[in-house]
């Protein structure tokens, strides 16, 4: 009887094996300390992860502030540029209006001090 290159006799009607290649194949080692601490490690990398997040929202929230109060302090300036320019205007433009500003004064008096409350329409 005739044999096959895998050693067992050929069989006519059945389809010939083919030889496994066991030289080009993947052999995976596995280190054990690094699979432990993988197996392991799943608190601290879930805790490492809270606290970068936890340190961006901060972060955010921090920019966040500072943008608030950023705007807060440049609508005050523009506020006060603006009364300031309205004031120059009525100075400017003469004594009619200044007596009227004058008329809308009122003067406080106590013994120590003396306050003076203007009204301006903005």
């Amino acid at each position: 009887m005739e044999k096959d290159e895998g050693g067992g006799p050929i069989r006519p009607g059945k389809k010939k094996k083919k030889k496994k290649n066991r030289e080009t194949k993947l052999h995976l080692t596995f280190d054990e300390s690094k699979r432990v601490d993988f197996l392991t490690g799943f608190r601290k990398r879930k805790n490492e992860r809270k606290e970068k997040a936890k340190k961006d929202n901060e972060r955010l929230l921090k920019e966040a502030r500072a943008k608030v109060k950023q705007k807060a302090r440049d609508d005050k300036k523009k506020k006060l540029e603006s009364i300031m320019e309205q004031f120059e205007k009525l100075k400017q433009s003469g004594e009619d209006d200044l007596t009227k500003f004058e008329s809308e004064k009122h003067v406080f008096e106590d013994e120590n001090t003396t306050v003076t409350v203007a009204a301006i329409d903005i």
